[in-house]
């Protein structure tokens, strides 16, 4: 049940990484820049007091990681300004998707010991249907379709991501020192992905582009960013060891457009786009988590 409680925080954390630039409308790449190195930089100091990491799998696993984050965050930011956080929030649901079945193509094992239980694996196949039918709903609209199409490279970056995420979570006994090098590493790589795609898109004189960055209204949304994606970061990691199979915890991030509808609502901001598909999805999705937590014997 762990997972779901981290699953669950990841969500709502993910819905406030989605609303950061909803009406700012800041450059995409800019805010990864400060979510990158404003991580990195706050965490630093943490591992000179941890124990070295010195196997090259984890170093690689970490920079993939770092490079999946700048995708995913670039591509985040930017929709957020252009559709919206509803929209944005709602069509990252195919990656629950990606990443089971990319999980699954990965550890074939695992795949062929679930479907050994063919009650359960048509069971499961069942809600992983109905969680796409309401997704193809949802993107003939002609907003969800765009914001779909834009959204593509961070959706299977989120996938890459979750399957990296579960492999840094078990590449040591402690935890801790698994979320510090990510918090740290990972997101280190992130800033720089976006620092070279700021620059190279922006084509101004560097004197222009650093006073961009530290705009006044940039540094005020900056360093909001930075104080609750370590708690995502955190909460993920987390999540991610423990959950069976990562596809899992990613469809309890599509709990973000809950939080997304309900802080819009609240501002009183209009957020009715494909509505109704989006949250059939997420009764597909809470199907997914009785089945995955009961007693159904689904193990990965």
């Amino acid at each position: 049940m762990l997972w779901i409680i981290n699953g669950l925080v990841y969500g709502f954390f993910t819905a406030l990484y989605t609303l950061a630039n909803q009406h700012r409308h800041i450059n995409g790449y800019i805010l990864g820049i400060w979510r990158g190195f404003g991580i990195a930089l706050v965490f630093l100091p943490f591992l000179f007091f941890l124990p070295l990491q010195t196997n090259l799998y984890n170093w690689f696993l970490l920079v993939f990681q770092g490079l999946m984050i700048g995708v995913y965050d670039s591509h985040i930011f930017f929709a957020s300004a252009k559709f919206g956080a509803g929209p944005t929030s709602r069509a990252m649901a195919l990656a629950a998707l990606a990443t089971t079945v990319l999980w699954w193509i990965i550890n074939p094992k695992l795949f062929f010991g679930l479907a050994a239980d063919a009650n359960v694996f048509i069971t499961l196949l069942l809600v992983l249907f109905g969680f796409t039918v309401s997704y193809w709903y949802m993107i003939k609209d002609p907003v969800s379709k765009a914001v779909a199409e834009y959204m593509a490279p961070a959706i299977l970056a989120l996938a890459g991501m979750s399957i990296a995420t579960k492999e840094i979570a078990l590449m040591g006994q402690n935890v801790w020192v698994n979320i510090a090098y990510y918090l740290v590493i990972s997101t280190f790589v992130s800033g720089c992905y976006n620092t070279v795609f700021y620059v190279f898109t922006q084509k101004e004189p560097i004197r222009q582009l650093v006073k961009s960055i530290f705009a006044s209204d940039v540094v005020r949304l900056g360093v909001y960013i930075v104080s609750f994606s370590a708690a995502l970061i955190a909460a993920k990691t987390m999540a991610m060891r423990l959950a069976p199979n990562p596809g899992y915890v990613v469809a309890l991030v599509l709990t973000a457009p809950v939080f997304v509808f309900a802080l819009n609502k609240y501002n009183k901001i209009p957020d009715d786009v494909s509505l109704k598909a989006g949250f059939s999805m997420l009764f597909f999705l809470l199907l997914m988590m009785l089945l995955v937590t009961g007693n159904g014997g689904v193990s990965d």
